[in-house]
């Protein structure tokens, strides 16, 4: 599930972890001590407003402007839910990888601009921009628990969606191949499958699951093995997914569980998958942004998202697994009874995510 540490370059590419820090530094000198929600911050005069007060606010303010990693497709549907209950405030997004949006979040901020309210993406650059001040802690009254391993403050572990890597495969082509299903990663080092399944050498957030659930010595021997066996390399889980379903090559360790949900319903006999376990998991956060131009409507919106409703409307329009109780119908996908998640760290130093990069660049004999 690459940490995205470069986020969504798994779905469509870009920037290390140390290129965005480099252009995150000097964007904020309050490191996390900023002040938010409940705490009388001058950077967000939405923090004491609740209930109707905040709503009230928030249409006074009238829009908003939300930078995230979410589709075009999918901001769309979410804010016409959002309207159908709050009608009157104008949602503006600006969609990109997670890595872009935190470059372009601590250049406007390093330069005195503020544009974005509220910033969404993958943990790894939440932390970052965290880090150098360029959020503020928010805790809505009703947001789903976030995992208590995350080494995040309070406030900023506002997880809206959770990303898993799994094994996916082409039931019928493996049935011509003469080759059994996968159950494992292991399975896939094995003589029979050399060359015939594609991994994504950019997933650090999947390699760093990996030495979660067995220390770095077995993960990393693993990795090893996986890219001794001639996969082929993608950086993009959609693409990985289309590939599959093609048949060329037959599996994949690099497609996301929330997308292979929805792919297996439509088309079960091109693309089946497994959930490993440990099932290699990500948190998604939202987060309020420094001097937002419109706090309270962020805050609403943010409110909303991570409610009952917004998390129901999230893993409709999506598919995205919820960690909310609440949402139903998603047993495929996430069951923590089932697959136990072992959980990428936001809260890792750049040096050693670095060095998880090198490792897999070296494993996959990445160009």
């Amino acid at each position: 599930m690459r940490r995205a540490r470069r986020v969504r370059r798994r779905a469509t590419g870009i920037a290390s972890m140390s290129a965005v820090a480099m252009l995150l530094v000097g964007c904020g000198s309050g490191g996390a001590s900023e002040t938010g929600s409940g705490s009388g911050g001058a950077s967000n005069s939405a923090a004491a407003l609740t209930g109707q007060a905040l709503v009230d606010a928030a249409k006074s303010e009238g829009a908003m402007t939300w930078y995230t990693s979410y589709t075009a497709t999918e901001t769309a549907a979410l804010i016409k839910k959002f309207n159908e209950t709050y009608p009157g405030i104008k949602v503006t997004t600006l969609q990109g990888t997670a890595s872009d949006l935190a470059a372009r979040l601590g250049t406007e901020q390093r330069g005195g601009t503020y544009n974005a309210d509220l910033f969404q993406g993958d943990a790894s650059y939440a932390k970052l921009l965290l880090n150098q001040g360029a959020l503020l802690p928010y805790v809505p009254p009703d947001r789903p628990t976030p995992p208590e391993s995350l080494g995040l403050p309070s406030g900023y572990e506002n997880v809206d969606a959770v990303l898993t890597t799994v094994i996916a495969y082409n039931p019928a082509i493996l049935k011509q191949m003469g080759l059994t299903p996968p159950t494992s990663l292991q399975d896939l080092t094995k003589p029979e499958w050399k060359g015939q399944f594609s991994a994504d050498y950019t997933a650090v957030n999947w390699y760093e699951s990996l030495i979660k659930s067995m220390g770095h010595e077995q993960a990393k021997a693993l990795i090893d093995a996986l890219g001794n066996n001639s996969p082929r390399l993608v950086e993009s889980h959609t693409l990985a997914i289309t590939q599959v379903q093609s048949g060329e090559p037959a599996a994949s360790i690099a497609v996301y569980g929330y997308l292979a949900a929805k792919t297996a319903k439509k088309t079960p006999n091109q693309l089946a998958f497994i959930n490993p376990s440990p099932l290699p998991s990500s948190p998604d956060l939202i987060d309020l942004v420094k001097n937002a131009p419109h706090p309270a409507a962020a805050e609403l919106f943010m409110t909303w998202l991570l409610s009952k409703e917004g998390q129901e409307a999230i893993h409709t329009i999506s598919g995205r697994i919820s960690l909310s109780g609440d949402v139903t119908g998603q047993g495929d996908a996430w069951d923590e009874q089932k697959w136990t998640p072992a959980w990428a760290q936001p809260s890792l130093d750049p040096a050693t995510i670095n060095s998880y990069e090198e490792e897999m660049k070296e494993a996959f004999h990445a160009p």
